[in-house]
């Protein structure tokens, strides 16, 4: 029975370093500020929108379309009442793409006073990152509006890059110009 004790105790005094060490791990992962995003794929690229703006994920419904709308509104849903545009940011970023996506996702968000629905052909999940390993973006994106982006990531699934929800969604092309539509 002594020899049960002896392992008992040495099973606890693992458990207890264990826990310590976590405590430890933890204190230090939370050193460095990190910020969540949800991380969407849009025409077979990574993109980061802030998690702060973003409600829910949803399957693709059925959309409603809407007459003489812009390209990158693709139609409206009801969202438990609440009727939300579905934005397309393909045209908006110079992304090719015309089609809804098969399996696509519904990213609702609220930025800029609006709240909008944001096609996504897939959504990866929440990454947390560290403030200090988001890069300026580089002059490579091609065609890609550079006051668009806050930032982006190498990672290992490679380049992330962070879209500023705030000044897309406040763009010209998102206001409504009441007089025009009474003409």
């Amino acid at each position: 029975m002594k020899d049960h004790t002896y392992q008992i105790q040495d099973v606890l005094r693992e458990m207890r370093e264990e826990y310590w060490r976590g405590i430890e791990e933890a204190e230090e992962a939370t050193a460095s500020e990190t910020r969540d995003f949800v991380v969407i794929r849009l025409a077979g690229e990574r993109y980061g929108l802030s998690a702060s703006a973003a409600r829910e994920v949803l399957r693709m419904p059925r959309l409603i379309r809407v007459p003489r709308m812009a390209d990158h509104i693709r139609g409206v849903i009801n969202l438990r009442g609440e009727i939300v545009a579905v934005t397309d940011l393909r045209p908006m970023l110079g992304l090719p793409g015309e089609d809804l996506p098969a399996g696509g996702r519904l990213v609702v968000v609220e930025a800029a006073g609006l709240v909008t629905a944001l096609l996504a052909e897939r959504v990866e999940g929440i990454q947390s990152i560290a403030v200090d390993s988001i890069e300026p973006c580089t002059e490579g994106l091609a065609g890609f509006p550079r006051e668009a982006v806050t930032g982006q990531m190498v990672g290992e699934e490679g380049l992330l890059v962070l879209l500023d929800l705030e000044h897309i969604l406040s763009r010209s092309e998102f206001v409504i110009d009441q007089k025009r539509g009474s003409e």
